[in-house]
């Protein structure tokens, strides 16, 4: 009966727009089945299409939002966004968010979850051609920023960023924040929806892209501080179009929180257990040269001290098997 109805309403013109207008008033079980017919239909023709469609398949916090709006922007190319497909990873991310008791965040998620589910059914158990694009980011970075994104779940507030001191934003980063999910998303994520082992393929580090044919995937592997101009060139190459463009999008210094961040990544100094733990990780290894991480190395170790603090951690046995470094890039 609702199938039914929902296949009549979905061929009407005005669809999208009593899309929108509907599923806010909906009861919650009917608004989940709504919207995942709503995700099916449009996996559906995008399979119609000459174009196979493309999945920004990533974890957050890596670009994957300006990559998703310049292949949105190429005319007759379907792009979908998603973090998670594996109905493990929804699973254990739904208990340990019921754990901690982040409702809000349970309900935000819905959406995707959702998107997840659809995909799982209507492209990739029937392992039906898709373009996978997902991009990896120093895992130290990505956590501060992600962290900041998800502030107001976290603190079970409104405007956190406002309402919680900086002290306690950065006192309580280690514990309120989950810090493996984005160094182990490949293995828990990636591998078991796609098949597809990344750290099988040696990543050409210099370069910062691979390319990987896996049937019936074609999937791009980049780097989130590629240059945006090599990034356009692999994202055109891959979908077979002249020219992709890219803008930024989702920039934490442009945020709401963008003064509080700024501040937060002034004073942030970071135990040297969890750098070696993130930096160390199988993750980082396989995306960054040994000279990239000793240079990652010196940056977050050295990040809010004093000159003295950072002349005694110059000394460390960490960083003099690194090297000298003398340059320390920015996030």
């Amino acid at each position: 009966m609702l199938g039914s109805s929902l296949r009549k309403l979905s061929r009407l013109g005005r669809y999208p727009l009593i899309m929108a207008a509907l599923l806010p008033v909906l009861p919650k079980p009917l608004r989940k089945a709504v919207r995942r017919f709503h995700f099916k239909r449009g996996i559906r023709q995008s399979l119609r299409q000459p174009a196979p469609p493309v999945l920004v398949y990533a974890t957050p916090k890596v670009a994957s939002t300006a990559v998703t709006a310049a292949l949105q922007a190429v005319e007759g190319q379907t792009v979908f966004q998603v973090h998670m497909i594996s109905a493990a990873s929804i699973r254990a991310l739904r208990e340990g968010m019921r754990q901690r008791g982040l409702t809000r965040a349970r309900q935000d998620m819905n959406g995707l979850e959702d998107l997840g589910v659809a995909l799982a059914a209507a492209l990739i158990k029937p392992r039906l051609p898709a373009r996978i694009v997902s991009l990896v980011r120093d895992p130290i970075a990505r956590n501060i920023s992600f962290y900041f994104q998800t502030l107001d779940v976290l603190w079970k507030t409104e405007r956190a960023h406002e309402r919680i001191e900086v002290e306690r934003l950065l006192a309580e980063f280690p514990d309120r924040f989950v810090h493996e999910r984005g160094i182990d998303w490949f293995d828990n994520e990636f591998k078991p929806v796609l098949g597809i082992d990344v750290y099988a393929h040696p990543f050409p580090q210099g370069k910062g892209f691979l390319r990987i044919d896996s049937a019936p995937y074609e999937v791009l592997l980049m780097r989130h501080d590629l240059d945006d101009r090599v990034k356009e060139k692999c994202l055109a190459e891959l979908i077979g179009v002249p020219h992709v463009s890219l803008t930024p999008r989702n920039v934490g210094t442009e945020k709401s929180y963008s003064s509080t961040y700024t501040e937060f990544l002034k004073r942030i100094e970071l135990p040297e257990d969890y750098v070696e733990r993130m930096l160390g990780s199988k993750y980082a290894r396989h995306f960054y040269s040994p000279e990239e991480l000793a240079r990652l190395r010196t940056k977050w170790l050295n990040n809010g001290r004093s000159a003295e603090s950072v002349a005694a951690a110059a000394e460390s046995p960490v960083l003099r098997r690194a090297g000298e470094v003398s340059r320390i890039e920015s996030s």
